[in-house]
């Protein structure tokens, strides 16, 4: 097997179970290196570290899938499956949609596996993971026993790594909507068509701890809506009135069809743009909410644009606070590992103090247990959500 040697010093990151082994980490390869080649990681003195699959055109160029001298086979592939959706068990009783398989966080770095009812989206994000395809769905045939399996792999770093990109029905049938439940809700899921691997299951936290909030007296506003997460949350709790934002019209779609769906005759409207012009349009307005919720996409994906994600922020904070009385509440969400819990709070005080409010932090979320965050492994924790009160 092929050998490749760190930098002195730089196998102790690995040994406490971090998985990236970056390029300028690497003293030396011992043997031939290609993309998805299973390779030992050896310290400066040529002891073992670890075992892990090579994905060479990314800042992580190894990615450590054991810190143990055991074989990468399938049943190596098969346990952590297992475990993964042994521990997701918990959640049955609240919904029948889950993550079943979160990346490094669950020990297979670059796999994506969502459950919608009886049915799995995969993606297969690295070179590396793409490797082991056969063995993967073999395995999810195996533990889960799904009626059929789509493919999302559609991320761009595929074509980087040298991959093609793919998507369609892997196994069985898949139906081209899935009705999820979740916490007394119902949600149209198309996997095919879906954002990502088809829902945002990662809200379910945030779902759940504003609906405590909201009663019949409740104007809400859910920007960057999706297919309407948030919005139905809000109408299942008998909101006045509830308004959506999404630029993408089969969001838009989708939001209507789940709101019919649910059997809702509450007054709903969604509007379809962008937000961030809409939301300084309405504010100009002067419409008034006394909840908004602000859940952009990721907004940017590298260190270097942390500045430009928080001016994002900024204005998207700045309009709203102009559309909140005292007593209003303002979610500020972000799925960007960039953006750390202490720029919402920085960028969200200072639009706040621009406009004349006072708030008080009424609650902080993240990921749901199903999108494990591995204390070890910082880029685990990509979703926060911050939940702050006019007073």
């Amino acid at each position: 097997m092929t050998r490749v040697i760190l930098n002195r010093g730089k196998d102790s990151k690995i040994r406490n179970f971090y998985p990236n082994v970056f390029k300028d980490e690497i003293k030396e390869v011992i043997g031939s290196i290609s993309n998805g080649d299973i390779v030992d990681v050896c310290d400066s003195e040529m002891g073992f570290v670890g075992r892990g699959y090579v994905t060479e055109n990314t800042s992580s160029y190894i990615r450590v899938l054991t810190t143990k001298d055991e074989p990468i086979d399938k049943k190596f592939i098969m346990d952590k499956i297992k475990k993964a959706y042994e521990k997701r068990m918990q959640l049955n009783a609240e919904t029948n949609s889950v993550r079943v398989f979160f990346s490094e966080a669950d020990g297979l770095p670059g796999l994506i596996v969502d459950k919608f009812d009886k049915y799995l989206s995969v993606q297969f994000r690295n070179s590396g993971i793409e490797v082991f395809r056969k063995e993967v769905i073999n395995a999810l045939k195996k533990v889960i026993k799904p009626k059929g399996i789509y493919e999302r792999s559609d991320v761009e770093n595929r074509v980087v790594e040298g991959v093609e990109q793919k998507t369609g029905v892997i196994y069985g049938e898949i139906p081209e909507e899935i009705i999820m439940e979740d916490n007394g809700l119902k949600y149209i899921v198309n996997i095919a068509e879906g954002q990502k691997t088809g829902f945002f299951l990662d809200q379910r936290e945030s779902r759940k701890f504003i609906r405590k909030y909201l009663d019949i007296n409740t104007r809400f506003l859910d920007v960057f809506s999706s297919s309407g997460g948030f919005s139905i949350a809000a109408l299942k709790e008998g909101c006045q009135k509830v308004v959506a934002i999404d630029k993408e019209p089969y969001a838009i779609k989708l939001c209507h069809e789940n709101y019919k769906l649910n059997g809702f005759d509450g007054e709903f409207h969604t509007n379809e743009g962008d937000a961030f012009t809409l939301l300084e349009v309405m504010a100009k307005r002067g419409e008034k909410y006394d909840v908004i919720t602000l859940d952009p996409p990721s907004l940017i994906k590298k260190k270097a644009d942390i500045r430009r994600g928080r001016d994002f922020f900024y204005k998207l904070c700045d309009d709203s606070f102009k559309m909140l009385d005292e007593g209003g509440i303002l979610g500020v969400i972000t799925c960007a590992y960039h953006i750390s819990l202490q720029d919402l709070l920085e960028v969200t005080r200072m639009a706040a103090s621009k406009n004349g409010k006072l708030l008080e932090v009424i609650g902080i979320n993240y990921q749901p247990s199903d999108h494990p965050w591995v204390l070890h492994i910082p880029e685990t924790l990509y979703l926060k959500a911050l939940w702050v009160r006019v007073i």
